[in-house]
């Protein structure tokens, strides 16, 4: 084992030690174990060996400290001072201008302890919002080996990030060993109370990674799609379960079933009542892991 390595695994040790006794998060592959790490609602990381894939790393996400109002403040007189006046409203469906979103504000050393240290080899973002798209977080993250996966319709919204890969839905990308697929990933019907659709169909990713023939699937924020349901081979599942945004427990319990993961996680699910889904779950033979991606 080289000094490298050694210092990789021990970083996933300190990590591990870091998760309040949670366990279970090891998937056996058949070129090495590839260990789960939830850090915080739709954040998660995969590390194998010196290999890190970080899905969603973001800073302002529900259940963790907000972004400092002296922050705020500073957003909006730079970008008045840039561009000479307030910005007018946003069309219809369009996305707000990316410096004046919270995810512009300038990093602190206590927003990225959560990640600790870790060096991704490859990021991935799902979709656009601040809670999963964070380019300061990333380029903080980022190191010159770093590949930077998107959709498309974030290539507009990454501040001054370079080099980014974009995939649509249906594409697939082979990086050394590692293979992965682009999946739809939407609502597929307004918000009863608000109208809104949250995630159009075709401007989100969820991702399909491949390692060493194990198939581990990251659903993004989404419904219960026909996509989802016809996925085949799955591993390990990570789905989303808080409402209006993607789906209920009962709604993402009854897509599991569909496809039939070898084991699943529930995340992105803040306040929601996981023993629905759990209990939705029973009799299933599907593994159900249910770990704390709040702890602050």
């Amino acid at each position: 084992m080289t000094m490298r390595q050694a210092g990789t695994w021990l970083l996933v040790l300190l990590f591990s030690l870091a998760l309040d006794g949670q366990s279970g998060d090891t998937i056996r592959t058949t070129a090495g174990d590839v260990t789960v790490l939830p850090i915080a609602h739709g954040t998660l990381a995969l590390v194998r060996g010196e290999q890190v894939i970080l899905i969603d790393p973001a800073r302002f996400v529900p259940g963790h400290p907000e972004v400092p109002r002296a922050d705020l403040q500073e957003l909006a007189k730079a970008y008045v001072a840039k561009f000479g006046g307030p910005p007018p409203p946003p069309p219809p469906g369009s996305e707000p201008h990316p410096a004046l979103l919270v995810s512009a504000a300038p990093v602190r050393p206590e927003q990225m302890r959560r990640f600790r240290g870790l060096k991704p080899s490859v990021i991935l973002i799902t979709h656009t919002h601040t809670d999963h798209l964070d380019p300061r977080a990333i380029a903080a993250l980022s190191t010159a080996e770093t590949r930077l996966i998107v959709p498309s319709s974030a290539s507009g919204m990454l501040l001054d990030l370079q080099g980014a890969q974009t995939m649509a839905n249906g594409e697939r990308r082979a990086l050394g060993d590692l293979v992965i697929d682009a999946v739809p990933m939407y609502n597929t019907k307004p918000d009863p109370t608000l109208g809104s659709i949250f995630h159009p169909k075709g401007r989100g990713n969820g991702y399909v990674v491949t390692v060493a023939g194990t198939r581990i699937y990251v659903a993004g924020d989404t419904a219960c799609t026909a996509e989802m349901r016809e996925l085949q081979k799955i591993d390990v599942a990570f789905v989303p379960m808080n409402l209006p945004y993607t789906m209920s427990p009962a709604e993402a319990a009854e897509c599991v079933r569909a496809f039939k993961p070898r084991i699943v996680y529930a995340y992105h699910f803040f306040e929601s009542d996981l023993t629905v889904f759990e209990t939705a779950l029973k009799g299933s033979g599907i593994e159900v892991r249910l770990r704390d991606w709040y702890a602050r």
